[in-house]
């Protein structure tokens, strides 16, 4: 007679065995899902279209992987009965995704800022649902040439930022979108280019890439020669000491309407370029603090070439013309535009055959009287004398005036 225990274990290793031969529920296949999901009307009650492009996710990165419908919606392998209960838990992207997933968490777009609730960005947001597919693809979401309206979708209408809605759509003005859209130059710098992918941080996080920190590095990607000149010249030899006030692209060029020097629109147009210097270098504060001269634009504009600047003309010299761009360099270094040995060669590029002689005069001189007695003592006389033959013409015309006035009072 078989005891108790040797019948229970029976019992136990019996089920054991059937329950390892019989597979357990792995939950609805992808047909099962396309056959309610496929159907190109269905929706929930309140309109939500519930439809999925069999095409498209099958085209999708993740279904050329071969993941079904249940490795993402998770919480379907529960369910045996269909159809399935209308709330599902959300996709969670970290159980594959989770260094992308974690970069989110700590950006601007997942995580609290300024006491403000988080601004809720999923994945799908950017990457789609269905139809993800790699960047590289031009189909994609967050392929170079689609990035700037995937961004927009929420920038340009749901999010209110500090600038201004309209301040990120101004990037469609720059020369960066003309060469993506128009040339389809996919190398052009997108939104990714600069804030980054998932760990976009708010301008004034040291972490985010466009920092005034960290603009200049995020620039020299694309700009390498011009970061170096940059990095050479007196701001860029201030900006390694992380003084924060020196100029940093976007200072000049603004953040994202930046244009070509000879665009009309551009900050950096000709006619324009003294204004950008002078916010620097006519602030009193700055000029205190680092012992800048003031009254630039002043002496600047009260000059041949200010004049003809201030009348449009764009082939005169401005600041640029002279001290150059990027590689801004003080009077005292052999290397400077400005250097009294490199004066004649700077002045030449305007006045061919400017000899030394040509270049001897004072610039930015903003008291004649102390700076430059010859010319204040020729100014004077000038005007002495102008207004001395005025004087003399007004007195001979009244004299003329008054003889003819008594000759007809005679008569």
């Amino acid at each position: 007679m078989i005891s108790r225990g040797t019948l229970l274990r029976i019992v136990l290793t019996t089920a054991a065995v059937i329950a390892a031969a019989v597979p357990a529920f792995a939950g609805p296949s992808d047909d099962d899902c396309l056959a309610c999901h496929g159907d190109s009307g269905l929706k929930t009650d309140q309109g939500r279209p519930l439809y999925v492009d069999s095409a498209a996710l099958g085209a999708s990165i993740h279904g050329e992987a071969g993941i079904g419908c249940v490795d993402c919606h998770a919480d379907l392998k529960a369910f045996e009965d269909f159809p399935h209960a209308p709330k599902l838990k959300p996709v969670d992207c970290a159980s594959c995704h989770e260094e992308a997933s974690a970069a989110v968490r700590e950006s601007i777009h997942g995580r609290p800022h300024d006491g403000d609730k988080p601004i809720i960005v999923q994945c799908k947001d950017c990457h789609g649902a269905h139809d993800i597919r790699p960047a590289k693809n031009m189909l994609s979401h967050t392929a170079a040439m689609n990035i700037p309206d995937t961004c927009l979708a929420c920038h340009l209408e749901r999010v209110q930022t500090k600038r201004g809605q309209g301040f990120a759509a101004l990037y469609k003005e720059s020369d960066h979108y003309r060469a993506l859209a128009l040339a389809g130059l996919s190398l052009s710098a997108t939104c990714v280019s600069c804030h980054g992918g998932h760990s976009v941080h708010p301008v004034d996080d040291p972490q985010s890439r466009v920092s005034r920190l960290n603009i200049i590095r995020t620039c020299g990607t694309c700009h390498a020669g011009i970061e170096k000149d940059y990095l050479e010249g007196v701001h860029g030899k201030d900006y390694a000491k992380d003084i924060l006030d020196v100029p940093v692209c976007t200072d000049c060029h603004s953040e994202h309407d930046i244009r070509s020097p000879e665009n009309l629109g551009s900050g950096v147009y000709a006619t324009k370029v003294a204004a950008v210097c002078s916010r620097c270098h006519d602030d009193e504060r700055l000029a205190r603090q680092y012992g800048l001269q003031t009254s630039r634009l002043k002496t600047f504009s009260a000059s041949y070439h200010g004049t003809a600047s201030k009348f449009g003309e764009v082939k005169v010299a401005n600041c640029s013309s002279c001290h150059g761009h990027h590689g801004i360099r003080p009077s005292s270094d052999p290397l400077s535009s400005i250097h009294p040995a490199n004066l004649a060669t700077t002045c030449g590029a305007c006045h061919p055959g400017a000899g030394e002689n040509f270049s001897k005069g004072k610039i930015h001189v903003v008291s004649e009287k102390t700076e430059n007695r010859w010319a204040y003592t020729v100014k004077i006389i000038y005007i002495v004398v102008i207004a001395g033959l005025i004087s003399v013409f007004l007195a001979f015309i009244a004299a003329d005036l008054y003889r003819r006035m008594r000759t007809r009072w005679r008569h």
